[in-house]
């Protein structure tokens, strides 16, 4: 006789969890490893992951899909209809009562909700809406819970989950309405994806204005009723990497407008990986350095405040980043008649713009300048300052760097000796006559940008 096998909630959580992986909001990292978010597998719990957060601080994170049955055609996800596979799914009680015994035992401290498309999309985000209502109103958790809304999602149900989560996020995969049609026949960018995600950004604003006018009493610090459940708090959006071969430009100008008309928190990027079965199994895999770029243009945008006329000078022709260069540095060499910059006069800003040169660094050099003049390396060092990158772009008593000319010809000395074998290399001259203190006899003596005996 032929037994059918019901899974267990054990073994969902075995495998639902580790499809979660596919839906990241960041590549796992090693402890070490220095990522805006980093996400670490805890072997000895299905489901849980330890989310390395950008202060520093780390929470066990319950990361789970609803179910990995999905109707959509998306040709790079494994959880597609073109995959042919078992596929499983978690009743809502049971789902909600696994996530609150893990938080009793005190394995995971907040909840990661995602879920492939089964039915409807607005049928899967009120499934998701079930789980998170029983969580909150049944068993009282107060919790960080992120949900995902499913592309496509009515109106009533976005709100509904905006009552409930904690963040927010869509998917929307690709930044253009052409490259989603490469991506997939069913889904429409502008109908599916930014049409929710207007909503989502439009109620958030509009509980954030509720809070700031309904005074104090009764209120956290950030407005909040203490006693009520909270509302989300912000949204976030994946972007996967080369599946439909934008530029990195194309992406660019996406992440801007999703920080700046609609404030989200962040934007993620995963690169692109075939998956066997689908329609994209043969094109190539994006290198994992492009996903890096992006992230350092990101917080360009989003933390140095770097406008859009200079992240340009980051971009080739083609409207793709160096994987060579960081964009920082790109930058600053497209810029270098805007340096050296003075240590000891230079605003906040303008510290910002120097590669090597970070948010914590800055601001240690506006405070230490208050009480003394920054005048050696040592101390920029101890501040945070990177010398390797910063050195040709600061300027203080008793170093000064060379001209914007030279300096270019510093930077990319190597290709200058490569096109003219006989000339000799610019800092190597400056090195030698300043630790004889005479520029007697130095090849470069009189050329541009030679600092003279000062040094």
């Amino acid at each position: 006789m032929l037994v059918k096998h019901t899974p267990s909630t054990f073994e969902k959580l075995h495998v639902l969890g580790g499809m979660a992986t596919d839906d990241i909001l960041a590549r796992p990292q090693p402890r070490n490893a220095r990522q805006p978010y980093a996400v670490q597998t805890r072997n000895d719990a299905p489901g849980v992951y330890r989310a390395a957060l950008p202060n520093g601080k780390f929470i066990n994170l319950m990361r789970v899909m609803f179910t990995d049955y999905c109707m959509m055609d998306c040709h790079f996800c494994p959880n597609s209809h073109w995959v042919p596979r078992k596929r499983y799914a978690f009743k809502v009680d049971e789902l909600a009562n696994a996530f609150m015994e893990m938080h009793r035992r005190q394995t995971v401290a907040g909840l990661f909700l995602s879920s492939g498309i089964a039915g409807s999309a607005s049928k899967t985000t009120e499934r998701l809406i079930q789980v998170v209502e029983i969580i909150r109103k049944k068993h009282g958790f107060k919790g960080y819970i992120h949900m995902k809304v499913m592309p496509g999602t009515e109106y009533q149900y976005v709100e509904a989950a905006h009552r409930l989560g904690t963040r927010l996020s869509i998917n929307i995969e690709t930044p253009t309405v052409d490259h989603m049609r490469k991506l997939s026949k069913m889904k429409e960018l502008e109908r599916d994806i930014l049409k929710p995600m207007s909503w989502i950004a439009d109620l958030i604003r509009d509980n954030s204005e509720a809070n700031r006018h309904s005074g104090p009493a009764g209120l956290s610090e950030s407005g909040r009723d203490l006693g009520a459940t909270p509302a989300a708090i912000g949204q976030a959006t994946q972007l996967v990497v080369g599946a439909s071969d934008e530029s990195d430009w194309d992406i660019y100008e996406r992440m801007d407008q999703l920080y700046s008309e609609w404030n989200f928190k962040r934007v993620y990027y995963s690169p692109f990986q075939p998956v066997r079965h689908t329609p994209l199994e043969e094109h190539p895999v994006t290198p994992m350095i492009r996903e890096h770029r992006l992230y350092q243009v990101d917080w360009l945008r989003r933390v140095y405040k770097f406008t859009n006329d200079e992240m340009k000078l980051a971009f080739d022709d083609r409207g793709f980043l160096s994987s060579e260069d960081d964009p920082k540095t790109a930058i600053a060499v497209e810029n270098l008649d805007s340096f050296p910059v003075d240590v000891n006069a230079a605003t906040r800003d303008m510290l910002l713009r120097v590669p090597g040169v970070g948010p914590v660094s800055a601001d240690r050099i506006l405070k230490n300048r208050r009480t003394h003049a920054v005048d050696n390396w040592r101390d920029l060092q101890a501040m945070g300052v990177v010398r390797k990158r910063a050195w040709p772009f600061l300027y203080f008593p008793g170093h000064r760097p060379p001209r914007a000319k030279q300096l270019r010809l510093d930077l990319f000395s190597e290709g200058a000796a490569q096109r003219i074998p006989d000339s000799p290399p610019l800092q190597g001259s400056i090195d030698a006559c300043a630790s004889t203190g005479s520029c007697a006899g130095c090849p470069m003596f009189g050329a541009p940008g030679h600092p003279g005996p000062s040094g």
